[in-house]
């Protein structure tokens, strides 16, 4: 299957004593996210694709107006999780992805560019690859971070696409090889409050909309007083694991 999907996104952090309250706004109008586990939450992580010198980094440091990310994203919680490789392209507000569900036993053949691996995708599936592979090989792109975290979702039940989430417990670790597999003892946490500077534990707030956010978030963003805040997990992470001394989550 090859997604294209056009949206807006709106990141913040709050405080983990608002939560209880945006989660009530939002029970009120969504229904959890069917891929939660009893905890309501899920884990997601991905690898994180860049140029020798960090140019995808750069241009989101920068904040280009024409920019773009490569992942390769997969459920660990899921043992017959695909492999989406997905392109995350930003032209000014508007986010634009593009996902191809591989098979987990053939997205390295895929990724490589095999003529038989590619062949056996379904045509949407085949296509959304090509999308990724175009920059992947035009970039000279190679694999530099592993990010995992834990997500509480809602999908509107009243507009034709919001959602809202929470992610938490955001980790990552270098990995230079093209795998999705992670060694427990080397996580870094990015999103305790050294990392984002704020005086109380927060989560990472996503509000996710076509063309106008719903009333409900409109309204909801103005009650708190909510401000946008720009969290790239993946440029934390880099900052965090390339520049930081070490601070490891025990494994």
């Amino acid at each position: 299957m090859d997604n294209i999907i056009e949206r807006y996104e709106y990141k913040y952090l709050v405080p983990e004593g608002l939560v209880p309250g945006i989660r009530a706004t939002a029970r009120a109008t969504s229904k959890i996210d069917k891929y939660a586990g009893p905890d309501g939450t899920y884990r997601i992580r991905s690898l994180y694709f860049d140029t020798d010198r960090y140019d995808l980094f750069w241009a989101n440091e920068r904040e280009q107006a024409d920019r773009f990310k490569l992942r390769a994203r997969c459920y660990p919680a899921s043992t017959e999780s695909p492999v989406f490789l997905e392109v995350k392209r930003r032209v000014l507000d508007v986010i634009v992805k593009t996902r191809a569900a591989i098979p987990a036993a053939a997205w390295r053949d895929v990724l490589a560019g095999k003529e038989s691996a590619l062949a056996a995708l379904s045509p949407g599936a085949r296509s959304g690859a090509m999308r990724f592979l175009a920059p992947y090989h035009r970039h000279h792109i190679r694999p530099v971070l592993l990010v995992e975290y834990e997500r509480e979702a809602y999908i509107s039940e009243i507009d034709t696409y919001a959602r809202l989430t929470f992610d938490r417990k955001i980790a990552v670790q270098q990995q230079e090889s093209i795998d999705l597999e992670a060694i427990p003892g080397r996580w870094r946490p990015i999103d305790h409050r050294g990392q984002t500077r704020t005086q109380e534990p927060v989560c990472v707030l996503e509000l996710k909309f076509e063309r106008r956010p719903p009333r409900w978030m409109v309204a909801l963003v103005q009650r708190l007083d909510l401000i946008r805040f720009s969290f790239s997990k993946y440029c934390y992470g880099v900052t965090a694991e390339l520049t930081l001394p070490e601070a490891r989550i025990p494994g």
